[in-house]
């Protein structure tokens, strides 16, 4: 009785992990997101998407609380990162 109830604890620990957002996406671009962005990223993220007029950039990017965020932001401020 006691494994089928660690299963389903590590089942929903798993699940809470992917919709509480703290593993990045699998798919996009490594880039680095300046500070003319703000202060709420650590830097290293994934360019996900960009707008057709090419201006506007969506990255996923840990926040201080190290949870994934997505945000659309100016593309002026994504830069590739090299050196991986």
């Amino acid at each position: 009785m006691e494994a089928p109830r660690r299963r389903r604890a590590g089942l929903l620990a798993a699940l809470a992990l992917l919709a509480g957002g703290c593993l990045m996406p699998n798919r996009g671009t490594p880039v680095f997101v300046d500070g003319v962005a703000g202060d709420w990223w650590s830097g290293k993220g994934l360019l996900v998407e960009v707008s057709p007029d090419q201006k506007r950039c969506k990255v996923a990017v840990r926040d201080r609380a190290l949870l994934v965020r997505e945000r659309w932001i100016d593309c002026t401020s994504v830069h590739p990162r090299r050196g991986q």
